[in-house]
Formats: C-alpha cells, sequence, structure tokens
C-alpha cells in the first residue's frame, strides 16, 4: 500500500505556531495572495526565524500539507492492511477521511482551493504528486475487489474515480459548514459506501437499512 514518506514532524512550539499560522492564512486566503509578512505577524516571530525553518513560501506551504497529510496516510495504509475484503477498505477510507478532515477542516479548505484554482506553477508538480499518491491507494483497493469479484466491471480507474467523485463532492461542500464534525460521520460515510456499490435504486440490492446521516439544512427534503 502506497503511503507518505516520513517527514519530520514540527521540534518546537515555535515551529508548530509557524506551520499552524501558515495553515490558516492558506486556507482563508489561498497560497498566493497569503504573504510571508502575514505568516510572520501571526505567529509572532521575525522573516530569519521563518527561513530558519522552511528556506521559502513553497517550502512552507509543502511542510505544513506533508504535517498533516503523512500520519493520516500512515494511519489509513494500517486500517486497510487491517483487512483483506474490499468494502471495509472502501469503509475505512471514507470513514477516516472524513474524520481526518472533520479534525481540522482548515486542511480540506486549503487543498480543495488550492487543487480547483489557478495552476501555481511553483507547487503544482507536489499537488499532482499528492493527489496521485491518494488516488493509487483507493485504485489498488478498488482493483483488489475486481480480482477477488467483489465488484462488478474491469476498470479499476473509472470506478476509483466515481468513489473519489462521491466522496470528495461531500468533504468539500461539508467541510465548510459550521460543525463540519456534525456531518462528516460514519454514518454518512457507509451510507456513501452504499451508494457507490448498490447505486439509488429502490429495489433491495444487497443493501440494509442505515441510521438516517445528518445533512446541512440545504440538503434536507421537504
Amino acid at each position: 500500500m502506497t503511503v507518505l514518506e516520513a517527514v519530520r514532524p514540527p521540534t518546537n512550539d515555535t515551529e508548530e505556531r509557524l506551520l499552524d499560522a501558515a495553515l490558516s492564512l492558506f486556507a482563508e486566503k489561498g497560497y498566493e495572495a497569503a504573504s510571508v509578512r502575514e505568516i510572520i505577524e501571526a505567529t509572532g516571530v521575525t522573516r530569519p526565524v521563518l527561513y530558519y525553518y522552511c528556506s521559502s513560501k513553497e517550502d512552507l506551504f509543502k511542510r505544513l500539507v506533508h504535517w498533516k497529510h503523512d500520519e493520516a496516510y500512515r494511519s489509513l495504509g494500517k486500517i486497510i492492511g487491517g483487512t483483506k475484503e474490499c468494502v471495509p477498505r472502501l469503509r475505512a477510507i471514507l470513514r477516516g477521511s472524513f474524520e481526518f478532515c472533520a479534525t481540522d477542516p482548515r486542511v480540506p479548505r486549503l487543498m480543495f482551493q488550492t487543487h480547483f484554482g489557478p495552476t501555481i506553477p511553483a507547487i503544482a508538480d507536489f499537488l499532482a504528486e499528492l493527489a496521485g499518491m491518494r488516488f493509487s491507494i483507493i485504485q489498488q483497493v478498488i482493483q483488489g475487489g475486481l480480482d477477488a469479484g467483489e465488484l462488478a466491471g474491469s476498470n479499476s480507474g473509472a470506478l476509483s474515480l466515481i468513489f473519489c467523485c462521491i466522496m470528495d463532492q461531500h468533504i468539500n461542500i461539508l467541510s465548510r459548514m459550521p460543525e463540519p464534525g456534525k456531518y462528516l460521520t460514519p454514518e454518512l460515510a457507509d451510507s456513501l459506501v452504499d451508494v457507490f456499490l448498490f447505486g439509488v435504486s429502490s429495489k433491495k440490492v444487497g443493501s440494509r437499512k442505515r441510521k438516517q446521516p445528518a445533512l446541512p439544512p440545504f440538503a434536507e427534503g421537504s
């Protein structure tokens, strides 16, 4: 299972505050709009202190993304490695992704804003590599399900894209809501896996009744 390489965690409170301030500003304003001056003012340090820990704004961005993602990816790899069946693995991916994003919604806000905004040459390759790594994890799981006869179809890439679209659109919308943890729940994760597996047909094909997940006001039916 593909996971991120080990990245050195923050070594002291100053470095952690620096990364945390950068995350808040990047998530709020975007990579291009957030300035080094704003980051050092928010942290309460001087410019030389910032450059002691990071060589550039680009390096700072990559460092904080690794800081927030490497532990999540490693945990996900362990969870997925704990079972051989495809469906429990898909549930683990969605549940783990929801939990990670609800814990610190600044992270998905930053990543979606940066991924789907104008291309930023300085970090484009880095973001593509990160997205490819994540997609590869999901594709490996789905290919395993196809090989074992647990899933129907023949194109693991197409199925993985469908799964990612279902998962990521919910994260993108719900992480922007007040109290995203109220909506990014295990119940919703399991329901979305059921939608991926069985669709929304009225026929009871392999489905089972689940607890209704909480929905934001705009998505509640009449």
